[in-house]
C-alpha cells in the first residue's frame, strides 16, 4: 500500500486534534447540500486519520472525497480546538498528487501554462478570439449548444470575456501617484489580469488617489493558488519563488492586491503551507485593507455624477457585498470593503442575508463539479435576490465570475464588480453590468 505523502505526513498532528465534535456540519455547504458524513470536515479527517495509520490506500474514492471541499475554511473558523482542516486536506491532495494522481489537464495547465507565465497572455487572447467570433454565433437555441456537455462545458453557462490585451501588457511599470507617500507592489492576479483589466485599473487608480505610487512588477505571475490547492506543491513552490524575487526587488513598502485569493497566498500560504520563511518579506494587504490604514484618503469621488441627463443625481443605488471566503475568514477582513461602499455619496448599502457564506466557486471546483457548485451557489442568489439590490460587489474575481453566471440563469439583472471598480466609478449612472459571454 502507498503511504500517504510527504506533506501528509508531516501534518499528522493536525488529524489528531480534532475530536469530531461535529462543530463543521453546521457551517459547511458541501455538507448542506448532499448531507453526507464524508462530505464534512469530520469525516474528512477520518478519513485522512485512517491513511496515516496505513488503514487505508489513497484509493479512488478517497481522492473523489478529498476533492470535496470548497477550501472556504468555515470549518476552520468553527473548529473549537483549531484544527487546521484546509491544510490537512491540501496536504491529502500533495499525497495523491505524489502517488500519480494528478490529471492529465490540470498537469497541463499547471506545469506549462501557469507555471511559464509567459504563456497565458497568447492563451488568453486565442479565447477571446474564440469567444467573439465562434461563441457569439451560437444563439441560446441553437443545437450546436447540445454538443458543449461534450467537452465538459454547461451549455447554459455564463463564462467571462477575455481581454484583447492585458493589464500588465498596458499599464506602465510605475504609476506614480501626485505627491505620493508611499509606494507599493501591486498584484495583479490571473483573472484580473486576463479578463477583468478595469478591475486592475480601478485598484491602480484608488491607490493613486490616496497618495500611494504604484509598482506593478511584469515578471510576476500566477499566485499558485489553484496549483497548491490541486496538491500539486512543487509547482506551487516554483511559482512562488518568483513572485517572492520579483516582489521584493520592487523596491515597494508593501504588497497589495485586490484579490482575496491572492491575498490570503502572499499572506500565509507562501511561509505557512509552502515554507518559504518570512512569505514576501513585506507586508501583504487587500486593497480595501490598506485604504483604510491609510485613513480613508481619497476613497470617492468628488461626488456623484449627473445620471440621466438631469442635474440631480437620478438616485442611490442599492449596493449589497459579498464576503469571499479567503478574505473575511482566511485574512480577517470584514468592515474594510462596507466602510468603503458606505461612503460612496450615489450608495445605499444594502447588507445581505449570510454575506459571507461561500458563493460555491471554489476557483477550478466550479469546474470540476459545476452541479454542485450551482447548488451551493443558489442560497446566495435567494439571498442577493430578497436583498434587492441592483449591484453586487465583492473582492475576489472568481466569485464575480460565479456570481455573474448564476444571476444571469436565474435571470436577474444584477450587475456583479469589484469594490474598487465601483469607487472609482463617477456617478450612478456609470454603474455597468459585468461582462460575460454564455457558452
Amino acid at each position: 500500500m502507498r503511504g500517504p505523502g510527504t506533506e501528509l505526513s508531516l501534518r499528522k498532528d493536525i488529524a489528531d486534534k480534532c475530536r469530531s465534535c461535529g462543530s463543521c456540519r453546521a457551517v459547511c455547504p458541501i455538507f448542506a447540500e448532499i448531507g453526507r458524513e464524508d462530505a464534512a470536515a469530520r469525516g474528512k479527517v477520518a478519513l485522512i486519520r485512517a491513511v496515516l495509520d496505513g488503514e487505508l490506500g489513497l484509493t479512488e474514492i478517497f481522492d473523489e472525497r478529498v476533492q470535496l471541499c470548497l477550501n472556504c475554511k468555515a470549518c476552520v473558523d468553527a473548529c473549537p480546538n483549531d484544527v487546521r482542516v484546509d491544510d490537512l486536506i491540501l496536504s491529502a491532495r500533495s499525497g495523491l498528487v505524489e502517488a500519480g494522481r494528478l490529471p492529465f489537464i490540470k498537469r497541463f495547465v499547471f506545469r506549462q501554462l501557469l507555471r511559464r507565465g509567459r504563456l497565458l497572455p497568447p492563451v488568453g487572447k486565442t479565447a477571446a478570439f474564440f469567444q467573439r467570433f465562434v461563441l457569439r454565433g451560437l444563439p441560446k437555441g441553437s443545437p450546436f449548444r447540445l454538443l458543449l456537455p461534450l467537452v465538459g462545458i454547461d451549455r447554459d453557462r455564463v463564462f467571462p470575456q477575455f481581454a484583447r490585451a492585458t493589464f500588465l501588457e498596458t499599464i506602465p511599470e510605475v504609476v506614480p501617484a501626485p505627491n505620493g507617500t508611499a509606494r507599493v507592489a501591486y498584484f495583479v492576479g490571473c483573472a484580473a489580469n486576463l479578463i477583468y483589466p478595469e478591475s486592475a485599473r480601478a485598484a491602480v487608480e484608488m491607490l493613486n488617489r490616496a497618495g500611494v505610487d504604484v509598482v506593478v512588477p511584469k515578471s510576476q505571475g500566477c499566485c499558485g493558488t489553484p496549483v497548491f490547492n490541486a496538491g500539486d506543491f512543487v509547482t506551487a513552490r516554483e511559482m512562488a519563488a518568483r513572485n517572492i524575487e520579483a516582489l521584493r526587488g520592487s523596491g515597494a513598502d508593501a504588497v497589495v492586491t485586490a484579490c482575496a485569493s491572492c491575498g490570503l497566498t502572499l499572506k500565509r500560504e507562501y511561509e505557512e503551507l509552502l515554507g518559504f520563511e518570512d512569505g514576501v518579506g513585506m507586508p501583504v494587504h487587500d486593497l480595501t485593507e490598506y485604504l483604510a490604514l491609510r485613513g480613508g484618503e481619497a476613497l470617492t469621488p468628488d461626488g456623484p455624477a449627473e445620471a440621466s441627463g438631469s442635474s440631480e443625481p437620478s438616485g442611490r443605488v442599492r449596493v449589497t457585498y459579498h464576503d469571499p471566503c479567503h478574505l473575511v475568514r482566511g485574512q480577517g477582513v470584514y468592515e474594510e470593503p462596507r466602510q468603503i461602499l458606505r461612503s460612496i455619496p450615489w450608495v445605499e448599502f444594502v447588507e445581505m442575508r449570510d454575506a459571507d457564506r461561500c458563493c460555491g466557486g471554489g476557483g477550478s471546483f466550479s469546474l470540476s463539479h459545476y452541479d454542485l457548485s450551482k447548488a451551493v451557489a443558489r442560497r446566495k442568489v435567494e439571498a442577493i435576490r430578497d436583498a434587492g439590490v441592483d449591484i453586487v460587489t465583492t473582492e475576489c474575481q472568481a466569485c464575480v465570475m460565479q456570481l455573474s453566471d448564476m444571476l444571469a440563469q436565474a435571470g436577474m439583472d444584477v450587475a456583479v464588480v469589484s469594490v474598487a471598480e465601483l469607487a472609482a466609478q463617477r456617478g450612478a449612472g456609470d454603474s455597468g453590468q459585468a461582462g460575460g459571454d454564455s457558452v
